[in-house]
């Protein structure tokens, strides 16, 4: 086999090594870890390798899951370069793709909806579709034997048109619907149930229950499926959070007060006793804590609950490929309320879930405050994620920050996988990571004078890096932040913009595209992770400061989770894998940034010196990169020498190119 018949460029460095890695994951239908860095190519790379080794197989379909929807886009641009390409000519092979997204996302009715129901989204949907009112949906089906949908067969054409174009995207969708009048929603489900590829979010295949509708929808089984993970350094701990159940004090005394209506409308005689027993949990247990307390698995699941009547209430909840972010449309408190009980009756089957009562601020019994939680959420990630990842007919899962594979193949339960990890393709010396030797962020550190001490750590950072691009600054909360920069930063010549909750993700591109800015940010934010800041194929920023190692709060919830991985893989394990390996991840996605080509040239400073201890978990390249130093006056220096270093590289590759 040749695995790189289906490769439409020139290969860049590592790259066939990449292809052939993914190549023998599909031929061996098992799963595979791929850790590659930015600039190696990773996409067109796994989706040629997929083909070279499927493409004459024409039952065979593709499931790629990515987390954003800019993400998804690079998977449909590479998927229309090979869809031209020679091989598909001569393999006689039409390759179609769908990327989904949820109805809520495409529906044009939404504000409609609105009117029609206060209860949610997809309740309001489904009215509209079961009274006639919704013209779209109606306009795609008509009513066939025993009043069930059938489509018609202008939808059909149009379903037609859309997947012969190849790949069918959210905006194609949108612009067909109201040009024809049609369900946009249902266009898009239609065309991924004739599509060879379809490209959709986790919780499309990490969820059961939307992973049964998608299968079923597919008429496909799961181990017929072969299945990309993309940024799956976000995997495990998205099936944790995804996975979480959570009802509210308000969604207790919402159901208390309507219990009558819920016994008549399920039928299920104990539904209201079981409010009571969860509204007496909580009401005891407030007045003893100030954040939050742990409580016993029974203290939140009754005894008389019945396990058969909980699974005919959860099918109550429609389910569709509704769902972006792959959870369960709970859109009620009665819905919150069965979902809730049904992830309580798993919880008490292991020992690998956590229960908490939490307040978001002190609780006072005279006050009409009503923000409690009661929250299970599990721990075993491997225990969710590899029936999937097994199940499947391949897996391959991949990354730019998949270091260290071991530590990721054993959190997602998948131990003999497949392992390959490709260093970065960039230029050696094209980078300068400089770590403060004498700078830590631990909590006991913190006050007025390390606070002082970093903005004047950034301030001279800032000033000694010429202004030709932007700099990136990330902390660990907003808070540090903004004590941080209450001191007063020198930004140089750069115009200065900060991230605050609930900015739009547009709004850093935006600003960049506009001229060299220094963003303050968060670690794992929207301005740090969420958004590509590239222009031209290069990198729009030539700085990154990260303040601090973003550790996660030291909640009840992360101690347990350290405990549950100190037994799972041994004594001292519990922190490195809870805390350490998932902080410096984020770091790593940070640092990420400053390269996308190999013309780029940048220089990365860590305000900890805790960096240093850990080093090694970003990989032998950050190692040969990195420069400890001590005091503004070395760390001046070192940026100076990479500069002129940086400036008499450029100079000879002008007169070369004289």
């Amino acid at each position: 086999m040749d695995v790189m018949r289906w490769f439409p460029y020139t290969p860049r460095p590592q790259q066939d090594r990449a292809v052939t890695h993914a190549a023998h994951v599909f031929q061996d239908k098992t799963v595979g870890l791929l850790s590659a860095d930015c600039g190696v190519g990773k996409t067109i790379a796994v989706l040629s390798a997929y083909l070279a080794v499927r493409a004459k197989d024409a039952s065979s379909r593709l499931i790629v899951l990515a987390r954003t929807h800019s993400q998804s886009k690079v998977f449909e641009d590479e998927l229309r370069v090979l869809r031209e390409e020679p091989a598909a000519i001569s393999d006689g092979l039409q390759l179609t793709a769908t990327s989904m997204v949820s109805r809520g996302h495409v529906c044009p009715l939404t504000d409609k909806m609105n009117s029609v129901s206060s209860v949610g989204f997809l309740r309001a949907c489904a009215q509209m579709i079961g009274s006639g009112k919704c013209s779209m949906y109606w306009s795609f089906y008509k009513r066939g034997a025993e009043g069930r949908p059938q489509i018609r067969d202008a939808a059909r054409q149009t379903v037609d048109a859309l997947l012969n174009e190849g790949v069918v995207t959210r905006d194609e969708a949108e612009d067909m619907g109201l040009s024809e009048g049609v369900c946009p929603y249902e266009v898009l489900r239609w065309c991924a149930r004739n599509s060879r590829v379809v490209i959709g979010p986790y919780g499309y295949l990490f969820r059961e229950r939307v992973r049964n509708a998608l299968l079923s929808s597919l008429g496909m089984s799961l181990h017929e499926v072969d299945l990309i993970v993309d940024e799956a350094h976000n995997l495990a701990s998205h099936v944790l959070g995804s996975e979480t159940a959570c009802v509210s004090l308000s969604d207790l005394e919402w159901l208390r007060k309507h219990d009558t209506e819920i016994e008549r409308e399920t039928q299920v005689e104990w539904l209201p006793e079981a409010v009571d027993f969860l509204w007496e949990t909580v009401m005891t247990n407030l007045d003893n804590i100030h954040s939050e307390k742990n409580l016993e698995k029974w203290d939140v699941l009754p005894r008389f609950v019945d396990e058969s009547q909980i699974q005919n209430l959860l099918l109550g909840t429609k389910i569709g490929l509704d769902e972006s972010d792959g959870t369960v449309p709970t859109e009620t408190p009665l819905d919150r309320l069965v979902e809730f009980l049904y992830t309580g009756h798993r919880a008490v089957l292991s020992e690998d879930w956590h229960v908490t009562l939490e307040v978001r601020k002190p609780w006072r019994q005279e006050s009409n405050s009503r923000d409690a939680d009661l929250k299970i959420r599990p721990l075993n990630a491997a225990g969710l994620s590899a029936p999937v990842l097994r199940g499947a007919r391949s897996a391959l899962l991949m990354s730019g920050t998949l270091r260290p594979l071991q530590h990721y193949a054993d959190l997602l339960g998948v131990s003999g996988a497949l392992m390959e990890s490709l260093m970065s393709p960039y230029p050696h010396g094209s980078r300068l990571v400089l770590i403060d030797k004498d700078i830590t962020t631990k909590y006991t550190a913190r006050g007025e004078r390390l606070w002082r001490t970093i903005a004047r750590r950034i301030s001279t950072t800032l000033t000694a890096m010429p202004s030709e691009k932007s700099a990136l600054i990330a902390f660990p909360s907003y808070r540090m932040m903004e004590d941080v920069l209450s001191y007063g930063i020198d930004c140089g010549f750069r115009a200065r913009l900060e991230e605050a909750p609930g900015d739009r993700i547009e709004i850093v591109k935006d600003a960049l595209e506009e001229g060299p800015h220094t963003v303050f940010c968060v670690y794992g934010g929207k301005f740090s992770e969420g958004v590509d800041l590239v222009e031209g194929g290069s990198s729009m920023v030539d700085l990154i400061i990260g303040v601090g190692i973003p550790f996660s709060p030291p909640t009840s919830y992360q101690k347990a989770l350290q405990e549950w991985y100190e037994r799972r893989f041994g004594k001292g394990a519990g922190y490195y894998y809870s805390s350490i390996v998932p902080s410096f991840r984020m770091v790593a996605q940070l640092v990420g940034r400053l390269r996308r080509s190999p013309e780029d040239r940048g220089v990365v400073v860590l305000l900890d010196k805790r960096f240093q201890q850990h080093i090694r978990v970003f990989g032998d390249d950050m190692v040969s990169d990195h420069w400890p130093y001590s005091g503004e006056d070395e760390m001046r220096g070192a940026i100076d020498l990479f500069v002129s270093q940086r400036n008499r590289t450029e100079e000879a590759k002008g007169a070369v190119g004289v």
